[in-house]
């Protein structure tokens, strides 16, 4: 039997101390999907088109894994736990590798394709084995809708202080260290990542300390491989779901990629104040996380993400029209695209704790693990395809580094930015708007003994 959840408030130190361990993903993935394959044409000198490849490779690698490590974790059987090994295991190797990532050893040609490669698959299967636990976890601590979205406000506060240190910190550090340490540029940009993996690390281990012991006691579930395709095949609002958060992920994708070079080649702003955007643009989303949380308490999740989806959208295309010397312009877009990627990121993981309850009375058996491997392999999956696209967009109009690239290169990073992030929410919204159907028709009355057991 499974000892369900407690409805009661959660204590502040564990609903904070969860947070944690999404600080731990915003640090290293903000500063892996803005900046890696800046890096990679900028600071090691390799195409537009190789660095692209290993962000794919190493993001198909991540969603292929994630069901994986879902089904793994619903089916453990420890005394800590079904979820809090995954964290212990994780730590170690995800500090290395994220710190790997922006060490560059010299290497050429193949031999750097094929480091990059290694530790860009290396740093995903660390993150896989704690993310995905650590997202079903959450929905574990507590049975209450409204401690739920609680909890996922928490976890999106974190992300967004998260993602502003991961995405600001080698930007704003890598000089200064490359100076103390001999000039390097490359050896400053190591010893920020450096700095961004301990953090990073410290978010996971907090997260495991307040966690443990909260865990609710739950039998193993006995998932089948095919158990996920199933879940996805029978409930047509997982499929929705899936879809609302990955093309509400897609356009955060394309923008994290291409922001730093719209800053830099776009509005002729230096590498600082392109670190500078970015800390406003995630500090901004902070202060819109008050309005989404009262939206979605009085108009529900799905009208929520409709609502500022929507908004985002518009926002977006209009970074067609910036230029240098468009500052007002640039930064009142900034501050109002950030609400949209708030309110994307609240509602649509706040939603799938209650999708996991329904397929709970469905099938008799907690298998948050299987639900939440499902969500990141779908919202994975599509970043590595538009991030993909978006490199090859850049290497196809002729970008190839460099502080002065040509008006076709600018003009590719202005569409990027603009009109290659909105075209990716329309589905998104569309999902969105089919759940909101759903939640708000009369529902069937089950009846009992239904369940597999």
């Amino acid at each position: 039997m499974t000892r369900p959840a407690s409805a009661a408030a959660l204590p502040r130190r564990v609903r904070w101390g969860y947070g944690g361990g999404e600080w731990a993903n915003a640090v290293m993935w903000t500063a892996f999907s803005t900046l890696f394959l800046y890096y990679m044409t900028d600071v090691v000198g390799a195409s537009a088109a190789l660095g692209g490849t290993v962000v794919a490779l190493g993001t198909v690698w991540n969603a292929v894994l994630q069901p994986y490590i879902g089904r793994r974790s619903d089916r453990l059987r420890s005394r800590h736990g079904r979820r809090l090994p995954f964290l212990t295991a994780a730590a170690i190797p995800y500090a290395v590798t994220s710190w790997l990532l922006f060490t560059d050893f010299g290497l050429t040609g193949i031999a750097r394709a094929a480091y990059y490669t290694a530790v860009a698959l290396a740093w995903f299967t660390s993150l896989t084995v704690f993310y995905v636990p650590y997202g079903a976890l959450g929905a574990e601590l507590s049975t209450d809708p409204t401690e739920r979205t609680a909890l996922s406000s928490v976890r999106t506060a974190f992300s967004q202080l998260g993602a502003l240190v991961g995405a600001v910190t080698p930007l704003a550090l890598h000089g200064v260290l490359g100076d103390a340490l001999g000039g390097s540029d490359r050896a400053g940009w190591s010893a920020a990542a450096a700095v961004c993996a301990l953090l990073a690390t410290g978010g996971l281990l907090v997260t495991r300390a307040t966690a443990r012991g909260r865990e609710p006691a739950a039998e193993p579930a006995t998932v089948r491989p095919r158990e996920g395709l199933a879940m996805v095949r029978e409930s047509r609002i997982v499929r929705l779901a899936l879809g609302m958060l990955a093309f509400g992920w897609a356009p955060l994708s394309v923008t994290g990629a291409v922001a730093v070079y719209y800053g830099v080649h776009v509005m002729g702003y230096s590498e600082d104040t392109a670190s500078l955007v970015m800390l406003t643009w995630f500090a901004a989303g902070l202060a819109w996380l008050p309005l989404v949380r009262r939206m979605t308490d009085r108009i529900g999740k799905p009208r929520t993400y409709l609502l500022f989806t929507g908004c985002w959208a518009v926002v977006q295309c209009l970074f067609v029209f910036p230029g240098r010397g468009d500052d007002v312009l640039f930064w009142t877009l900034i501050l109002l695209s950030s609400a949209g990627s708030m309110a994307v990121a609240v509602t649509g993981w706040a939603i799938l704790p209650d999708i996991a309850d329904t397929e709970s009375a469905r099938t008799g058996e907690r298998r948050e693990g299987t639900l939440y491997g499902l969500a990141a392999f779908a919202q994975t999956a599509l970043a590595a395809v538009v991030v993909w696209l978006a490199a090859l967009a850049l290497s196809f109009a002729g970008y190839d580094g460099g502080d002065h690239p040509d008006a076709r290169a600018r003009h590719a990073i202005t569409v990027l930015m603009s009109l290659g992030t909105a075209v990716w929410m329309v589905p998104g919204m569309w999902c969105g708007r089919q759940i909101h159907h759903m939640v708000r028709a009369p529902q069937p009355r089950v009846q009992q003994g239904t369940a597999r057991r």
